[in-house]
């Protein structure tokens, strides 16, 4: 059936409910009209528990007043007017935020969980859901609100979403369906982030410890060779020549480590890839022939020879 919420329920307006707001808010988006026949004006709600507590809480209501969204600090009986509640809160507080929103749902409420959860934390947010009358979905962001607000990149997983996403790109939202499985829409976030926050970590060792040194400029220049192919296939590539190439990256890291300490920057993400390429090493899978295998082959050699569960 098609979705057509008249009341939105925002559960945290911090930066994300904030950014969701404002974008449901704008000139021609879904504030604008109401439904054909329906005398009701469409509305915003929300909840954040820091709201007034704090500077950021101050600042926060101001925000929500400013947007015309009541907002309220406690989960009241308020909640049972929503349509589609929309849950960004951070991950830790994902499953509270569940059990006090719960019996609040009137039948049908779609559950939008855009926390940042594990597909066991995302299991039981979706349990507690069930319980009441709400229908949970599994919505992963992939970009930044900072940046991108509204339009940051979601992945919608659950039973019964598709229609879900179609509204939300009907109004101002950048989404796309993963399937019926909730929760793995929370597990791609999580891959995505042992790279995208990996090399953030990265980042911050290695332009401190070049800045320190006066070669900052000259270390971006030469990521030229990342930015000639795609990211992805940079990542796919890097992953196939490391089967061949351990042993020589391994050894490479000991020296970049003790460049690093030389520099005055403890090396906490350099030793890691030192003892990753190890583990490698270690494994002795590097092919006699120097063949670079395709990338299911190294894959498989990764998965089955190096990279083994405790």
């Amino acid at each position: 059936m098609p979705v057509s919420p008249n009341v939105i329920a925002l559960i945290g307006f911090g930066e994300a409910g904030s950014a969701i707001a404002r974008g449901l808010a704008a000139e021609g988006g879904w504030r604008g009209v109401s439904k054909p026949g329906d005398n009701a004006p469409r509305r915003v709600i929300a909840i954040d528990t820091a709201l007034d507590k704090d500077a950021r809480g101050t600042a926060l209501g101001k925000e929500a007043r400013r947007l015309d969204v009541a907002i309220s600090a406690d989960y009241t009986a308020a909640l049972s007017e929503a349509d589609l509640v929309i849950c960004a809160v951070q991950g830790e507080f994902a499953r509270d935020a569940a059990l006090s929103a719960a019996p609040l749902l009137k039948k049908g409420a779609l559950y939008l969980d855009l926390c940042t959860v594990t597909g066991k934390m995302s299991e039981e947010d979706r349990s507690e859901i069930g319980k009441g009358a709400g229908h949970y979905i599994d919505v992963a962001v992939m970009g930044g609100f900072f940046s991108s607000g509204i339009k940051a990149q979601m992945l919608v997983a659950g039973e019964g979403a598709e229609p879900l996403v179609a509204w939300m790109n009907q109004n101002g939202f950048v989404a796309s369906y993963l399937g019926p499985k909730p929760g793995s829409a929370s597990a791609v976030k999580m891959m995505r982030s042992v790279i995208v926050k990996g090399i953030e970590a990265l980042a911050v060792e290695s332009f401190v410890a070049a800045e320190r040194q006066g070669i900052l400029p000259e270390v971006l220049a030469c990521l030229g060779d990342i930015d000639a192919r795609t990211f992805a296939g940079s990542l796919k590539m890097l992953m196939q020549t490391h089967i061949v190439h351990a042993h020589r990256r391994w050894e490479e890291m000991g020296l970049v480590a003790r460049t690093l300490r030389e520099t005055g920057v403890e090396p906490l993400m350099t030793e890691a890839i030192e003892k990753s390429h190890r583990r490698t090493v270690d494994a002795h899978v590097a092919p006699a022939d120097g063949k670079v295998p395709s990338v299911e082959e190294a894959l498989k050699i990764l998965s089955e020879k190096v990279v083994r569960g405790r």
